[in-house]
């Protein structure tokens, strides 16, 4: 296996990878890591999302594998997709219409998995806030219906150009002067409270109208959000050119997880290989 690289995937609209149904009040919340509460896609997501991309349909199975069932007997794929995790996430500002937020333990994370460069900060306390001055006004940044103490430096500005080098996208290019690094907690609450809950509800085909019992809330990841993740790759008949095939995808739109009916999931797609 080759040292794996760098993808990432920039949400164009609501993204929903479902978790199954839950005993919330959330019937259909989305995928998060347990211990952190941040949204993932799955590298199973992905995986079924690449294979059908009618651009890799001609090495489908030099990419993906072929199971075992088939006629050759099955054999494993070149592409080994790890699962994908949020790195920005957008949140309302009373200033600039919207942040995108992120916290030391993010970056760190990001430094050890991506080699993200302007990783080194630390916050002084949940109310302080790293913030671009596109977002900040007096000293202060609000997010949602909190208030914090805004406070920059040229490490921010450092990241803030760093990170928009990440996705060719050109609202993900807006992201200097609008970038805010909150503590871990913070960052943790807003990742839970700043997913949008849309309630639905299904229609009785005689009668038009709603079918009774039938209402239902499905969580999404809002639009605007970042997520990056591993790829690498194994070399498979002799052959070790999978990145180099799925590059062809770069800065083209997939669409990711449920709902692609309704419009959601639609994502730009970046590997750095």
């Amino acid at each position: 296996m080759n040292e794996p690289k760098p993808y990432f995937l920039f949400t164009h609209t609501p993204l929903h990878v479902g978790a199954g149904q839950s005993v919330g009040y959330v019937d259909l919340p989305i995928q998060r890591e347990p211990h952190t509460k941040i949204p993932i896609v799955p590298g199973s997501s992905l995986k079924g999302v690449l294979r059908d991309h009618p651009d890799l349909a001609a090495q489908k199975d030099f990419l993906f594998g072929v199971g075992a069932g088939e006629s050759s007997g099955g054999s494993a794929g070149a592409l080994l997709i790890g699962e994908a995790r949020v790195l920005c996430f957008p949140v309302r500002s009373a200033k600039g219409s919207f942040a995108w937020i992120t916290c030391p333990l993010v970056l760190k994370r990001a430094q050890r998995d991506i080699g993200l460069k302007n990783a080194g900060i630390t916050i002084a306390g949940e109310r302080q806030v790293l913030a671009g001055n596109k977002v900040t006004l007096n000293g202060q940044v609000v997010l949602e219906d909190y208030t914090f103490t805004a406070k920059t430096d040229a490490t921010l500005a450092n990241l803030e150009t760093e990170l928009a080098g990440l996705v060719n996208d050109p609202v993900w290019k807006e992201l200097p002067g609008r970038l805010v690094i909150v503590a871990d907690g913070v960052f943790t609450h807003f990742v839970q409270s700043g997913c949008e809950i849309a309630q639905h509800v299904a229609i009785d085909d005689e009668t038009g109208t709603a079918k009774e019992g039938a209402l239902f809330n499905e969580e999404t990841v809002p639009s605007e959000t970042l997520f990056y993740g591993l790829i690498a790759e194994q070399r498979i008949n002799g052959k070790n050119n999978a990145l180099t095939v799925l590059k062809n995808l770069n800065g083209k739109s997939i669409q990711v997880g449920g709902g692609e009916t309704t419009g959601l999931g639609w994502c730009t797609f970046a590997l750095k290989a």
